[in-house]
């Protein structure tokens, strides 16, 4: 069976507009720091199938001051052999509102191959695909990658209640692609990096071939200041998927231990 590793991207990505929801101001960052780097093992069943390297730097793109974000996904040991993965996905962002200017997306699973370069253009809410061309898109939109920091800066706990709604948009595979997820409330899980309070979401899946409900993938944020993605899970049909947080690096704030 095919390991989807870019599926836990696209489980991360759908957590974006919630800040216009959520009555929180876009313009700064209070969250993560710009030398962040985190990990995550990946496990397909009990066996440990890959990981996923999330690290964030300074950088520059055509004079302009960014955040250079980078997600990697790639298998490991018995899965690299049956079906190999290497996925990466970049995003330059403005620092000081977390909206991409340019985004890339290369996968490499097996003998497939894609490559796609996007540009973001916020003056005329359009995107610039190397492959297909134009695009018109809704205003605020971002990438998969820009989207997981951006919701962590945005989201805001005072107003979440458990069965709260939220239907948002996202830009992939050069379509814009709706979303809805749902608030759960907060459950106290355990990972390898240890034991942490969490706020859980569930974005609604599509029932068929790979999900056999709308309730099949669930993500786990750390509820401390840091809002650290510490597990998505995906229950397939034909099995289940699961990335836990293993390692945490160049954090803004303490990554708080529940007791």
């Amino acid at each position: 069976m095919r390991l989807k590793i870019s599926s836990l991207f696209s489980v991360l990505l759908v957590l974006v507009f919630w800040s216009a929801s959520n009555g929180q101001s876009p313009e700064r960052n209070t969250v993560y720091g710009p030398n962040e780097k985190l990990k995550f093992q990946m496990y397909y069943g009990i066996i440990n199938a890959g990981e996923v390297v999330m690290t964030l730097e300074p950088s520059y793109f055509e004079g302009m001051r960014v955040l250079h974000a980078v997600a990697t996904g790639y298998t490991t040991g018995l899965a690299n052999r049956l079906f190999r993965i290497y996925d990466v996905y970049e995003s330059f962002m403005d620092p000081e509102t977390g909206l991409p200017v340019k985004a890339i997306r290369n996968i490499s699973e097996s003998n497939y191959r894609y490559y796609n370069e996007v540009l973001y253009h916020r003056d005329s809410n359009t995107v610039t695909s190397q492959l297909s061309g134009v695009h018109e898109v809704p205003p605020g939109i971002m990438d998969m990658v820009s989207a997981i920091y951006k919701f962590r800066d945005q989201i805001n706990t005072s107003r979440l209640r458990p069965g709260d709604v939220f239907e948002i948009k996202t830009y992939f595979s050069d379509k814009v692609y709706p979303v809805v997820i749902r608030y759960r409330g907060t459950e106290t899980i355990r990972t390898r990096k240890g034991r942490f309070h969490a706020l859980k979401f569930s974005p609604v899946s599509e029932p068929g071939r790979v999900f056999s409900s709308e309730d099949d993938i669930t993500l786990w944020l750390s509820n401390d200041r840091n809002r650290v993605p510490l597990r998505v899970s995906l229950n397939m049909v034909l099995g289940s998927i699961r990335a836990d947080l293993i390692e945490a690096n160049g954090l803004r704030h303490d990554l708080i231990e529940a007791n």
